[in-house]
């Protein structure tokens, strides 16, 4: 019987934790609060910011995003995808407008931390 609450406490965690974390996530996106994101960063995350790209600390990882968010005021950002890969990641795709254009952002989350976070420029 303990075993099966622990299974069922696994399997229940594993689907619930994961959409806060997303939901967070974009949220904080949403916001433009690089203090917000950084809470869910991995200690070292694959960082790619429209040409700069590197393996950064989390305090690298939050000045560098502060630096753009206060260059790109945030105007709306909006979801286009989340899936889950594997009950241990989830991967976020979506569409960022700021004051001074458009760019695509993914994020890659393992075991509830981000370990990649990308803004590219919106080639439309």
């Amino acid at each position: 019987m303990k075993l099966l609450i622990n299974i069922f406490y696994l399997v229940f965690s594993l689907f619930f934790t994961g959409a806060e974390v997303s939901d967070d996530i974009v949220a904080a996106i949403k916001q433009g609060k690089a203090s917000e994101l950084v809470k869910y960063f991995d200690e070292k995350v694959s960082v790619k910011i429209i040409n700069q790209e590197d393996v950064l600390s989390k305090s690298q990882a939050e000045a560098n995003l502060q630096f753009f968010f206060e260059k790109h005021s945030v105007k709306n950002f909006t979801s286009s995808h989340v899936s889950s890969v594997n009950n241990s990641s989830q991967y976020i795709t979506g569409s960022l407008e700021t004051s001074n254009g458009k760019f695509r952002v993914s994020v890659l989350i393992r075991r509830n931390l981000i370990s990649q976070f990308r803004i590219e420029n919106d080639n439309d």
